[in-house]
């Protein structure tokens, strides 16, 4: 992962500082259970001395939102993209961050198999910034580095990437599921050890 100078990246949803060309990008996210519906997807990752940076550009016609949003639970209801960071591959420890295209975010610690729990707060200077534009919308966040630090291993660390593609027939929301890592599996599940990809801290 690429590092930069401290303050070259502000939070503010927008993918406009130069700094972000240096980042590598994933843009291979499909829909492995419905390849009709795989909009493109892309997630541009940097890092300083403080801070894990992050931005996803999401092609979306139709941008589900919950119109009585009253809590973080609410974000599920949602278009959404999804990291996961875990200590190791078999998801015996790791943390999830949901976040709407306004920003607002679900996150909680998880063990495998689908141990939920949605008390854990993230740490103390996470933050995120969404903005909505004509295409669809973007979400950006940083994760303190120590956090980050505090999971990995030999200089490494477990990712999940992911999006929910939510649109609307009717009353009636349809919901498909688009991620970075194809899992194999049958039906729709993120939350599996398959779905991870291993991301290097340091440069190479």
């Amino acid at each position: 992962m690429k590092t930069i100078e401290s303050g070259l990246v502000t939070l503010d949803g927008k993918q406009d500082e130069s700094v972000w060309s240096q980042a590598d990008s994933i843009t291979s996210f499909g829909n492995p259970w419905n390849k009709a519906v795989s909009p493109p997807t892309s997630l541009r990752m940097l890092k300083d001395n403080r801070n894990l940076y992050f931005i996803f550009q999401v092609i979306d016609k139709e941008i589900v939102l919950e119109p009585n949003f009253s809590n973080e639970r609410d974000v599920e209801k949602e278009d959404r993209v999804e990291l996961f960071f875990s200590r190791d591959k078999a998801m015996n420890d790791y943390y999830c961050f949901e976040l709407d295209a306004q920003g607002r975010t679900l996150s909680y610690r998880a063990s495998y198999y689908r141990q939920l729990h949605f008390e854990w707060e993230p740490p103390s200077g996470f933050l995120s910034a969404a903005q909505i534009n004509s295409t669809g919308y973007t979400v950006e966040g940083s994760i303190p580095l120590e956090f980050i630090h505090s999971i990995a291993s030999n200089g490494q660390i477990y990712l999940g990437a992911y999006r929910a593609e939510f649109s609307r027939q009717g009353d009636t929301i349809v919901e498909n599921w688009i991620t970075w890592v194809n899992p194999k599996v049958a039906t729709p599940d993120f939350h599996v050890p398959a779905s991870l990809g291993r991301m290097i801290l340091s440069e190479e």
